[in-house]
């Protein structure tokens, strides 16, 4: 498949299944019926992406046109990805939608519940078991709702302590039990938007378990407000790399366990030049790929760039353009401990030694005590002659 300036989408989903990236809908000035995957089981280069290994399956009967919608997996082995929402037209009596990864079909499921008919743009959604999860949507919409894939029954959960941004954020699982929301506003498609905080300092965390909302405070360089930016949670660093966002450039990286922001460790110049947003980050692999999205200016309004960051090294990130398909992150080993067989050797003699050493000692202790016995009496007997002492 051949990408061109006429394809170019922003605010695009993107998810990986198995070898294959699906990337679908979008905006490029106007509607975008893109839908087509990015086989990442083959290398490739990012010189020339007409060259990359496309596959077009837009021509697939049931395709809904979507813009700012959000895209989550779930069924055996994740081959069904659900489409949700969005911010064109055609969404509305399809709010819903399914594509079979193993049957390559779409369909519209029937679903229920108490979702009312907000319109829900510009958002994510997390997949955890049965459950999809998708934070507001729109202007002043502060409530969870979730999709109980396993019956298509949707559901309105508390909002007390919800973030008031409300679009243009990154929703991130962690732990299976969690998700982390970061950055995003309110009235973001109008001339002056309105951030949520002044400050990333704190953050909002929702709990799947008992559908609560809680604030995390974060520490260390914290990042400027930012929306439509790029979020991918690297589980064997502990770390969530952010990147881009309307009119910012950095990409900052956040410790999950102790919540402490810093700038990211790359190590050479690379990636977007300017402010780049509502663009896809998937990581796959070895890499992060970053994919299409728009610039913050009126030149380039939309863009089909690719970049790929090398994450092999935890704090030695490399922006590369070659894609190696077995290239894998491996987890972080501890600091090992000599284990040569002289140092063993050495080890159990210690603990030999110490053991007799210890059998000595016992013996020497034992002798003083029935020496101090035989002489003074028993410490009862002791005991017993200051009491009488007391009384006369």
């Amino acid at each position: 498949m051949k990408k061109s300036a006429d394809t170019v989408s922003a605010e695009v989903t993107s998810n990986l299944v198995n070898n294959k990236i699906y990337f679908n809908g979008g905006w490029n000035g106007s509607s975008s019926s893109d839908f087509f995957s990015l086989d990442v089981s083959v290398s490739f280069t990012t010189n020339d992406i007409a060259l990359m290994p496309w596959t077009d399956l837009s021509f697939i009967p049931g395709l809904i046109i979507r813009s700012g919608h959000a895209a989550c997996m779930h069924g055996t082995n994740n081959n069904l990805i659900v489409y949700i929402g969005g911010a064109m037209k055609e969404t509305d009596s399809n709010f819903t939608s399914v594509f079979d990864i193993t049957t390559q079909k779409w369909s519209i499921p029937i679903t229920s519940g108490n979702l009312t008919s907000i319109v829900r743009a510009y958002i994510h959604c997390v997949s955890s078991g049965n459950g999809i999860y998708v934070y507001g949507g729109g202007d002043s919409v502060f409530s969870m709702v979730k999709l109980d894939v396993s019956n298509f029954v949707w559901s309105t959960l508390p909002g007390i302590m919800a973030p008031l941004a409300s679009e243009g954020y990154s929703a991130t699982l962690l732990n299976d039990t969690s998700i982390l929301y970061i950055g995003g506003g309110q009235h973001l498609r109008t001339a002056n938007p309105e951030f949520s905080y002044l400050s990333m300092d704190k953050l909002s965390l929702y709990n799947m378990n008992d559908n609560t909302w809680s604030l995390v405070l974060t520490s260390g360089s914290i990042p400027s407000p930012r929306i439509d930016h790029g979020a991918v949670f690297i589980p064997q660093y502990n770390q969530i790399l952010i990147f881009y966002g309307s009119n910012d450039n950095s990409i900052m990286a956040l410790d999950t366990l102790k919540f402490v922001w810093s700038v990211a460790a790359i190590s050479n110049i690379g990636g977007s030049s300017s402010s780049l947003y509502s663009f896809s980050s998937t990581l796959v692999g070895a890499y992060v790929l970053i994919a299409f999205g728009r610039y913050n200016d009126s030149v380039h309004p939309a863009t089909n760039n690719i970049f790929l960051l090398d994450v092999s090294q935890k704090d030695n990130y490399k922006w590369v353009t070659a894609y190696d398909p077995t290239k894998r992150l491996q987890p972080i080993q501890p600091i090992p401990t000599t284990s040569t067989s002289t140092n063993s050797s050495s080890n159990i003699a210690l603990i030999i030694g110490g053991i007799f050493g210890g059998l000595a000692g016992l013996i020497i202790l034992i002798t003083i005590a029935v020496l101090i016995v035989k002489r003074y009496g028993h410490p009862s007997q002791l005991y017993e002659q200051e009491i009488s002492k007391l009384k006369q």
